[in-house]
């Protein structure tokens, strides 16, 4: 809004200040509304998160959403895809106050998924760039739509199922987040509003940091791993590489997707065949029951992990890019 009435060009500046400050007051007054875990069952020392107030989501992704209206131009269309990131996590935070059953969240997710892959089949370029191979390639419209949809919906479940200790999905989103800001600059790649989705993600995800940081006293919930799976693959999305999500988010689909892979055989052979025997999911489960790590060190070995990934990706961008 302010951009659109007053143009200014340290509106980039003052967006992001202005997000984390009102993101950390937002976090530390409001989060008496919110509702309270009831720990995992079945997760490892799912207890010590109970009573603990949850769904910070809806908080700080409702003051990004707020800020880059009041500090970014937007069209409908692209306030159509906040929208839908709004939408998981509201989805998100009802499922976390009422318990929501496993039908309702998967419809849920599925409509998320839908609209924001019409959407990012509308904004973002349909001819891959796959730079560091140097390959273009272009996908037709409908099948777009239906490969958008389910990188959508896959990316919500690995960072819902990755969010089971404090600071690992905060952080290993941030680590991506940064990672995708940095490929945009160095390839030069396809601008877009989401661009500054990505500037301004990052500061909200330090502020919560700082309140879930072992001992947490705050956990994102739903509402918060549903919408930062949303966005992280519209950040692929809009690089015109959507397969740059395997490799930037790949400790979050290790960690996330043992979960899936794991249910989805065990339920289509009716647990008759185990992909994973012996190993717990999600992975930072396993490391913490079987493997005897800390909470923090499984926060601090996933991260610099994912780090290491990242930071490889990225010298061998610049290195393509100067050939």
């Amino acid at each position: 809004m302010f951009a659109y009435l007053f143009p200014s060009k340290y509106w980039g500046l003052i967006g992001p200040i202005f997000t984390l400050i009102t993101t950390y007051i937002a976090l530390r007054r409001q989060n008496k509304y919110l509702p309270t875990d009831g720990g995992r069952a079945f997760a490892v020392d799912g207890a010590s998160a109970k009573g603990k107030p949850t769904s910070a989501g809806i908080i700080f992704i409702s003051c990004m959403i707020v800020s880059l209206a009041l500090f970014t131009t937007l069209t409908i269309k692209e306030a159509g895809v906040y929208l839908f990131v709004l939408c998981a996590a509201i989805f998100g935070f009802l499922d976390d106050k009422h318990n929501w059953s496993a039908m309702k969240k998967a419809l849920t997710d599925i409509f998320v998924a839908l609209g924001s892959a019409v959407l990012a089949a509308l904004l973002f370029p349909r001819t891959i760039y796959i730079f560091s191979l140097n390959i273009y390639f272009t996908i037709p419209f409908p099948l777009y739509i239906v490969l958008a949809a389910l990188l959508v919906w896959l990316s919500i479940n690995f960072t819902n199922a990755s969010d089971g200790v404090d600071g690992l999905c905060g952080g290993m989103s941030m680590v991506a987040t940064i990672t995708f800001i940095l490929m945009t600059v160095i390839t030069a790649g396809p601008t877009s509003m989401i661009q500054s989705a990505m500037i301004y993600l990052v500061p909200v995800l330090g502020v919560y940091l700082w309140f879930n940081c072992h001992p947490s006293t705050l956990l994102m919930g739903d509402s918060g791993s549903q919408a930062i799976g949303v966005l992280l693959a519209l950040f692929a999305m809009a690089t015109a590489n959507p397969f740059s999500y395997i490799i930037i988010c790949l400790p979050l689909i290790c960690d996330g997707g043992s979960s899936l892979l794991k249910l989805a055989v065990l339920r289509a052979t009716k647990k008759k065949l185990d992909p994973l025997k012996g190993i717990r999911t999600p992975l930072h489960d396993h490391c913490r029951k079987e493997l005897g790590w800390a909470n923090q060190k499984v926060t601090e070995r996933f991260i610099l992990l994912h780090v290491a990934i990242n930071s490889i990706y990225i010298l061998i961008l610049l290195v393509r890019c100067r050939i």
